[in-house]
């Protein structure tokens, strides 16, 4: 399904809007929240900087199309290839922090050995492997795929604000 460049542009304004607004509330919700009364550990900083990291991530990934367009006049299906490649990188990049904090998260004192970091982390691994096949061209994704980039930045923001807001 080939899209315009005008539903591309009302699609991210969209999920701009969403990213935005998500982690507006996430900042209120633990200011005013638990977190506010004062306990803050060390597992609490890295949550809170990877569920800011990942919003402004999702955020710029969201305005990558406008700039692509206006600065390099481009085309769809250029565009489209190099939002992709934008999304690659800023999963791969975002991956490899997430394996080299793996040891810390799991010395945590909430950590629990439920499977859910070993379901995060497998999940992490075949998204990255679903990427660079589009990025080699061994898959042929839609534009679903950039929107799917935008929303796994944001499961992961949530994620983090999930876990800020309910353990201690």
């Amino acid at each position: 399904m080939m899209v315009s460049l005008a539903e591309l542009f009302e699609a991210v304004t969209f999920f701009g809007e969403i990213v935005i607004g998500q982690i507006g509330f996430q900042v209120i919700a633990i200011s005013l929240g638990r977190r506010g009364l004062g306990d803050w550990n060390p597992q609490d900083s890295i949550r809170f900087t990877a569920m800011l990291s990942t919003s402004i991530i999702a955020t710029l990934i969201c305005y990558a199309p406008f700039y692509l367009v206006t600065i390099f006049e481009i085309e769809l299906f250029e565009l489209k290839k190099l939002l992709i490649i934008l999304s690659t990188i800023f999963i791969t990049l975002f991956s490899i922090y997430f394996i080299s904090i793996y040891k810390k998260i799991t010395k945590f004192a909430d950590f629990v050995s439920s499977g859910a970091v070993y379901i995060v982390f497998s999940l992490a691994i075949v998204i990255n492997i679903i990427f660079f096949l589009s990025v080699l061209g061994i898959f042929q994704p839609g534009i679903w795929l950039y929107y799917f980039s935008i929303n796994y930045f944001q499961f992961w923001s949530l994620y983090c604000f999930v876990r800020l807001m309910i353990y201690r």
